[in-house]
């Protein structure tokens, strides 16, 4: 395949024409057809995607599996077909979970291919027509007009005041003037300003432009092919699942062999030998944690939806728990995405603006002291020529402020608006009579109004252009000659403003009389005399200020990743409070002369980063990743996608969000708030040691049943419990238990916590002390009731069998429901955490006790679970472990609440 044209940017239009064989009359059709043999379709291509149903069987290759699946062969053998329909019923619902799951998998890239336009018009053999975008060739010429979605990368050739909306691709949240002329053959993406990009939109104007990338060689396609490449690593709840179940394989293994054993050192039968070992696999598998670890994150999301944020997959939430660090990008998250106007010098003095955003509320000050509008004449003048000088609508919808048009013109209105100034009304007695539209090369633009009965020319611009156009300036005395000590102050003014990062613009007016006809351009020169000086910046969000602090105080560093220029960023990071002196920014060409390892050294300490570009993001994240954090990071655009994906957690927004970064995400932000992602981590790290709770709990329960099956075989020579009741314990009673357990309400001190160590899973030292001390308590119990429970007298050797197994079988549930409320905590016993606090634990534990009693007392259920009805005194045996175990446990927390916390949120030394 050829290669599309290497840096057009720096090409002059006609030089680029030539370069890519291009003409201005367009392609014939004869080149066009070798074009597309050459070239291949204007597409995006996808990642390889697996059948579902391979996505499907993927789900039982895993070795707890292979093990579960031998134990239903050997029952079903040995004609236990119902304890193997049940063992192949599990596994088939743990399948389904996964595969669910699996199914909602990343669709980034079908989001992409929503961004190649469907349509494009092309001029080819003179004509302009509209065709399939897939159809575009390098050389083609693009007609653009506002509106069109780009259909691929472009060198422009002409134009007619053509702005680009590249805010989905390069995070530049104003639509772009382009140009013709060429620039410099290093420029990064956002000074490429005589070049358009493949789904980009035209908001203002015309223009022509010959194709010189398409597809996968396009800016959007390398962003596609980083997506294609991008690996997603597991997180960390997912890398402690996977160790958890290659710690059990062995596990399990192992007491099966012991089991073995121990039976044939009893002189048990080959047959009740291999039973035991099917028993022994049943009980060393938690078949009840991934129902509890689906249940609870599902909760967990519908909770996090009430708080603005939406989880599109479910390990999000632990992950943004264990954050080390948060890249967020500046516009729309950490501030409000709407200039607001902070600053106005006027007649020799300068005033301060409050308010935030396109709401018109706010005051005018002048050194502390308030200003009133109505009472100035000068400030009045001023903001009424801003008001008229502009194309843009302040509107209210739905109790929203907002604006319909540029959003430097929309906060000049807003300012206007806290005087009182509403451009319609003003519009009404002051109708506009001519006007210069704003055009790049000219950096301004005048609008033609009667006033007190003559007319007079408004204009604003660049502070640079209006100046020199300017005879005059407007002084507290009055208009004065625009001399060098003059200019000198304006220009003060001006650096003053632009040095806190406010966008500066002129505001000028010219008595035009009726004999200069309509307004033009050289009438203007040398007449305008300068107003003022007004400064305006997207401010930050007061609610990003205070996330951020208590993202400080939980030991989380947030980074700013910007596509905007590095004095703004640096601004409004020392504002936000992201660094204590932001005097400096990494800049994106910085980067790119930077290998790996030197970025990560740079990523250590810098948090503001500017100018950069869409895979400059990926590198950031890499090298914070290979230092070992847990990065998560926030973005809307396109340019965001390859990050996102790559990220440990990726959070996009909901409102200025695209699709393709949503797709890329694993959380969505619906109120686009930086704020809203500290109630994330805080509930991030709850529902981890929820999980923690109910994995704990799932665990000593697998663990007293193996250690009590050992026991009784070592000891007596037979099994207390069969696989079918081990299999109910596990899945029905026990997880019944353990979902309750993971909705356990957080303590309230979750933010005042470092974040945990990644390394440290869902598993710790202390916490396996804590299951092997507490089960092996339990087993000894169970195992002495199993066989020292009274019996009715006369019953025959399998009556009594059934009967000491029920009593075992019960026992263990029983014992299930009492610890349950121990296990709620490490630390804090059951009269500090509050009897009735976890309401679902106690209904659980009431459908629990009917699902037992039928176990245990419906003769239907007698046959398939091998039970048979118990007395009141067999009953009130069962209450023994579970009672003696609690009462334990209650002291070991009154004496030693810390003795199994080792571990518990860093690594040991």
């Amino acid at each position: 395949m050829m290669q599309s044209i290497q840096k057009p940017w720096a090409l002059t239009p006609d030089e680029a024409l030539t370069a890519t064989g291009g003409s201005p009359d367009g392609l014939a059709t004869e080149s066009v057809r070798q074009r597309l043999m050459d070239f291949g379709q204007n597409v995006l291509r996808t990642r390889d995607v697996e059948p579902w149903y391979m996505i499907f069987l993927q789900q039982f290759a895993n070795p707890l599996v292979y093990m579960l699946i031998g134990a239903a062969g050997i029952k079903a053998y040995f004609k236990g077909a119902t304890d193997a329909a049940v063992i192949g019923a599990v596994l088939l619902f743990m399948a389904i979970i996964g595969f669910a799951q699996e199914m909602k998998a990343r669709k980034a890239m079908a989001a992409l291919l929503d961004l190649s336009a469907p349509k494009a018009k092309v001029r080819r053999d003179g004509k302009t027509a509209l065709m399939d975008a897939a159809g575009v060739v390098p050389g083609d010429i693009l007609v653009l007009e506002a509106g069109d979605r780009v259909a691929a990368d472009g060198r422009l050739l002409e134009i007619a005041n053509i702005r680009i909306n590249e805010s989905t691709f390069t995070g530049e949240s104003m639509p772009v003037e382009k140009v013709t002329h060429p620039v410099a053959a290093e420029a990064p993406i956002h000074d490429r300003k005589n070049m358009v990009f493949m789904g980009t939109t035209v908001s203002h104007g015309r223009a022509l432009a010959v194709v010189t990338a398409i597809g996968m060689q396009t800016e959007i396609g390398r962003i596609a092919e980083a997506i294609r490449g991008a690996k997603k690593e597991k997180t960390p709840l997912q890398q402690s699942v996977d160790k958890l179940g290659n710690a059990l394989i062995w596990v399990v293994a192992g007491a099966c062999v012991m089991l073995a054993v121990a039976g044939l050192l009893h002189d048990m039968a080959l047959v009740d030998v291999m039973l035991l070992a099917v028993a022994a696999a049943v009980s060393g598998i938690p078949e009840g944690l991934p129902a509890a670890v689906t249940v609870v994150l599902a909760v967990c999301v519908n909770r996090m939806a009430g708080r603005n944020v939406i989880i599109r997959k479910l390990t999000a939430v632990e992950t943004l728990g264990t954050a080390t660090v948060i890249c967020s990008d500046k516009t729309g998250t950490l501030t409000l995405n709407q200039m607001t106007v902070r600053g106005i010098w006027a007649g020799g003095r300068h005033l301060t603006v409050s308010g935030s955003g396109y709401e018109p509320v706010g005051d005018f000050h002048q050194e502390g002291t308030r200003v009133h509008p109505s009472d100035d004449a000068g400030l009045m003048h001023f903001l009424r020529v801003a008001s008229l000088c502009n194309d843009s609508i302040l509107n209210r919808t739905e109790g929203k402020w907002g604006i319909l048009g540029d959003p430097t013109e929309g906060a000049l209105l807003a300012a206007a608006a806290k005087a009182g100034l509403c451009r319609g009304e003003l519009e009404a007695k002051q109708p506009r009579l001519g006007e210069i539209p704003f055009e790049s090369e000219r950096q301004y633009m005048a609008t033609l109004h009667a006033e007190d009965g003559r007319r007079m020319a408004y204009a604003k611009g660049s502070v640079e252009r209006l100046l020199a156009m300017s005879g005059g300036v407007m002084t507290p005395q009055g208009v004065q000659p625009l001399d060098a000590a003059a200019q000198s102050a304006v220009l003060e003014a001006n650096g003053y403003m632009a040095g806190k990062a406010q966008r500066v613009l002129a505001i000028a007016v010219a008595p035009y009389p009726i004999e200069l006809g309509k307004i033009a351009p050289a009438n203007l020169t040398g007449r305008l005399v300068l107003l003022g000086l007004v400064g305006m910046i997207d401010p930050p969000r007061e609610e990003a200020r205070l996330a951020i602090q208590a993202c400080r105080e939980a030991g989380i560093r947030v980074a700013m990743i910007t596509g905007d220029n590095p004095l703004t960023a640096a601004a409004i990071a020392a504002q936000l409070g992201i660094c204590e002196s932001c005097d400096t920014a990494l800049v994106g060409h910085e980067i790119e002369a930077m290998n790996d390892d030197q970025l990560l050294v740079q990523s250590r300490t810098r948090n503001v980063y500017a100018r950069i570009e869409p895979l400059h993001k990926l590198r950031i994240v890499n090298a914070l990743k290979r230092d070992g954090h847990v990065a998560a990071m926030t973005g809307d655009g396109v340019n965001d996608a390859p990050a996102l994906d790559a990220a440990d957690i990726g959070v996009a927004m909901g409102i200025t969000g695209t699709d393709v970064a949503k797709e890329a995400a694993d959380m969505v932000l619906a109120d686009d708030n930086f704020a809203s992602i500290v109630a994330a981590v805080e509930e991030g790290r709850i529902v981890f040691n929820r999980l923690r709770n109910a994995t704990f709990f799932l665990l000593l329960t697998c663990t007293a049943e193996l250690l009590t099956l050992f026991l009784s075989v070592a000891f007596y020579g037979e099994s207390p419990l069969e696989p079918i009741q081990i299999l109910w314990i596990n899945l029905v009673t026990g997880a019944m238990v353990a979902i309750p357990l993971g909705l356990e309400p957080g303590i309230g001190n979750e933010l005042n916590q470092p974040p945990r160590d990644p390394r440290v899973g869902l598993l710790y030292p202390g916490m396996l002390l804590r299951i092997g001390l507490t089960g092996l308590c339990m087993s000894l119990l169970v195992t002495w009731i199993f066989h020292h429970a009274p019996l009715p007298a006369g019953a025959d050797a399998e009556t009594a069998h059934k009967i000491r197994q029920t009593v075992a079988f019960t026992s263990i549930v029983i014992f299930e429901w009492l610890f349950a409320f121990q296990a709620r905590s490490v630390e804090k016993g059951v009269l500090r955490l509050g009897f009735f606090r976890n309401p679902w634990l106690l209904v659980c534990m009431m459908i629990g006790l009917g699902l037992q009693a039928l176990v245990v007392y419906l003769p239907a259920a007698n046959r398939v679970f091998h039970t048979q009805p118990l007395t009141m005194v067999e009953l009130a045996w069962t209450l023994l472990p579970g009672v003696i175990a609690v009462a334990i446990e209650s002291v070991r927390k009154s004496i030693a609440p810390q003795f199994f916390g080792r571990g518990q949120w860093r690594l040991p030394q």
